[in-house]
C-alpha cells in the first residue's frame, strides 16, 4: 500500500536521534523531509532529505543530507554553516530549505532527477524567500540577494515537479 502526501510541507521531527559519523555526517537528525511513504518500509530506506545538526561544540551548524532509495550513505551532503531553519517545503521531487545565520539566510533547493539528488539552487539573502506551490511546480522568489559591492538583486526560479524524479523511472 502506497501513501502519498498532498501537503506541501512535511517534516517529521526526530528528537536527538544519534547516528554514526559515516561520510562526515553530523550526528543529530532534527528533521526529515520526504514526499512519499510506503507501508511497512522504514524511512531509512526511502529517498529523503535529512536536516541534521552538527555538534553544539562545533557551532551547531545545520547540514542537509539527501539520500537515494535504499542507499547506505547520502548521495549529497550540504553544509550550511547556519544554525537555524526558516522554512521548508517539499513536494514530489523538489525540496526547498531556507536556513538562517546571524545576518543572512540561505535558500537551497534540492531536486531529484532520475532518483539522484542535486543542489539546484543556493543563494544568500538578507531577506526571506517567497515559495509558491502548485500541482505542477514550485516557484521560489528571493529578494535581497548578496551581489558583492553592487546593489542587492532579486531572482525568481521555477522548478517543475516530476512525480517519477525520486525513483529514477
Amino acid at each position: 500500500m502506497k501513501i502519498e502526501s498532498f501537503v506541501a510541507t512535511m517534516i517529521l521531527i526526530a528528537a536527538n536521534c544519534s547516528v554514526s559519523r559515516a561520510d562526515n555526517l553530523c550526528e543529530s537528525i532534527v528533521g526529515l523531509l520526504a514526499t512519499e511513504f510506503l507501508y511497512k518500509v522504514s524511512n531509512s530506506r526511502l529517498p529523503r532529505v535529512e536536516i541534521r545538526q552538527c555538534s553544539p561544540y562545533e557551532a551547531g551548524a545545520i547540514q542537509l543530507a539527501a539520500w537515494r532509495a535504499g542507499d547506505r550513505s547520502p548521495a549529497l551532503i550540504v553544509n550550511t554553516d547556519d544554525f537555524g531553519l526558516v522554512q521548508t517545503v517539499a513536494r514530489a521531487n523538489v525540496f526547498v530549505i531556507e536556513t538562517g545565520g546571524a545576518t543572512r539566510d540561505q535558500v537551497l533547493v534540492i531536486r531529484y532527477s532520475h532518483g539522484r539528488p542535486e543542489l539546484a539552487l543556493k543563494r544568500m539573502t538578507r531577506g526571506t524567500a517567497r515559495v509558491n506551490v502548485s500541482a505542477s511546480a514550485i516557484d521560489v522568489h528571493i529578494d535581497g540577494i548578496y551581489n558583492g559591492d553592487g546593489a542587492e538583486r532579486t531572482e525568481s526560479q521555477h522548478f517543475e515537479l516530476d512525480p517519477n524524479g525520486m525513483t529514477g523511472q
